[in-house]
């Protein structure tokens, strides 16, 4: 007699997306995006960073959209993705952008922020121009994009920060460079206790004016800044040290739309 087989069916799992996996990527590649080693114009190799990564084309495109979302990237339709160019008109308006917010918050921060919040904003700056001649153009970068971090929390407004930590990572190069050429050091550390000193007396006003005069000081310079990042990242690319000159006739243009290009 024949006995039955007993077969039991096996159903199939989906298999789920390592979310933690995709961030990291994401963190990555902003990371990169941010210090400009994608270079300005150029195409995004997808196959030699899904190689780096050992990751797929679905969870890299994620990322990269969402680079494309908050402006570091563009797509163009049949031909990928681009590192943007660098555009005097996009860095003058992010600054404009930047003073639209942190003026709010600083508004906010009067009326919201609690004495014991104004004093751990004040101790952390005290503590930065302690150690301030110490600190080479990175670190102070660093330093003063965490003051303006802490400064935007006492609004008590997370979606002004969160604006504004994508502005900051936009203009991040530009700030960089805008230290190096500048007298920062003495008219920030002084600019920024001021502020602090008028939001802790609930001084809306000159909070606020002492606010627009120290970001505007580099709003002044963006048309400057851009043409030195262009002629950083052309010499760079050329392999030239610092004194040599840049050829008029090759620089590359600002603001130039991304030309395909093999991957």
């Amino acid at each position: 007699m024949a006995t039955k087989k007993n077969t039991q069916k096996t159903e199939r799992v989906p298999q789920t997306r390592d979310e933690s996996s995709v961030e990291r990527l994401y963190l990555e590649l902003r990371e990169r995006a941010m210090r400009y080693d994608f270079r300005p114009g150029s195409r995004i190799n997808e196959q030699a960073l899904g190689r780096e990564f050992g990751i797929s084309r679905p969870p890299l495109r994620e990322a990269l959209n969402r680079l494309v979302a908050e402006g570091f990237l563009d797509f163009v339709m049949n031909k990928g993705f681009f590192r943007k160019a660098i555009s005097v008109e996009e860095l003058f308006n992010l600054y404009q952008v930047r003073i639209a917010l942190e003026r709010r918050a600083v508004y906010l921060a009067v009326t919201h922020a609690s004495d014991e919040e104004i004093q751990s904003l004040e101790d952390y700056w005290k503590g930065i121009m302690a150690k301030g001649e110490s600190m080479d153009v990175a670190d102070l970068l660093l330093a003063d994009e965490e003051f303006h971090r802490r400064l935007t929390e006492l609004s008590h407004n997370r979606e002004i920060c969160q604006f504004l930590e994508q502005v900051t990572r936009r203009i991040h190069v530009a700030r960089h460079i805008d230290l190096e050429q500048s007298d920062w050091n003495a008219q920030a550390f002084d600019a920024h206790f001021q502020l602090v000193q008028l939001i802790r007396q609930r001084k809306t006003t000159e909070a606020l004016n002492a606010l627009s005069e120290h970001i505007d000081l580099s709003l002044k310079r963006a048309v400057q800044i851009t043409k030195e990042m262009v002629a950083k990242f052309f010499l760079q690319d050329q392999g030239w040290d610092s004194s040599q000159p840049a050829s008029p006739s090759t620089a590359p243009a600002l603001n130039k739309k991304p030309a395909a290009k093999a991957a």
